[in-house]
């Protein structure tokens, strides 16, 4: 009886834990308990108002590898055409990694999109491919800081203009992302509400 109870707290246990990760992830179809908006500029010319911002599904600790002063100079890869900073180490495993925190950011950069910081391990290992993003701090001096981004990163909104459109937006494409404030949601029974809209942005 006393291993029965134990084996049925241990699974109980198990699943409150699994159940307590979806506040830093989009989970199916139920939106992010906090929904950020704000404004989106692309290379390609088009301004959107955005919601329900997230990279990668999350919207806290947000890995990103601080960018390296010292790097070598970009080439052109022949077959692709591309610039390309070869990097000697993994940023992985090398670099300080930063968790960033989107309450924390007024705007997302990306000041070069056509070049791609490249590490692969001699032999036929995987290729990593990083972009480089300016985070904006949301802070009275406005601090930039620069880091390594993963290239296939998946940074997903909501179009408002014109009713909600899901988008995911690849990081080279992303010009401006301004982050303007933040509100929170009720998800009750599945339905979306916002409840509280704050205009300056605090640390959740």
């Amino acid at each position: 009886m006393k291993r029965l109870t134990l084996l049925m707290i241990t699974a109980v246990s198990i699943l409150c834990i699994n159940w307590g990760t979806p506040e830093t992830t989009v989970s199916g179809n139920l939106k992010q308990a906090v929904n950020f908006y704000g404004k989106l500029f692309t290379y390609q010319g088009e301004e959107y108002n955005v919601e329900n911002i997230s990279i990668d599904g999350k919207y806290k600790q947000i890995a990103m590898y601080d960018k390296p002063q010292q790097h070598p100079n970009p080439t052109i890869n022949s077959e692709t055409k591309q610039k390309e900073i070869i990097l000697k180490v993994n940023p992985k495993n090398n670099f300080i990694t930063s968790k960033l925190d989107l309450s924390e950011i007024a705007e997302i950069q990306v000041p070069k999109p056509n070049t791609i910081w490249v590490y692969q391990k001699e032999g036929r290992s995987r290729r990593l491919e990083f972009i480089e993003v300016i985070i904006v701090s949301n802070n009275s001096k406005k601090t930039k800081n620069s880091y390594l981004l993963n290239s296939n990163a998946k940074i997903q909104c909501d179009g408002i203009s014109g009713g909600p459109i899901e988008k995911t937006i690849p990081p080279s494409a992303i010009k401006k992302l301004i982050i303007e404030g933040y509100s929170l949601r009720d998800n009750t029974n599945n339905q979306s509400k916002n409840v509280s809209r704050k205009k300056q942005k605090n640390s959740l």
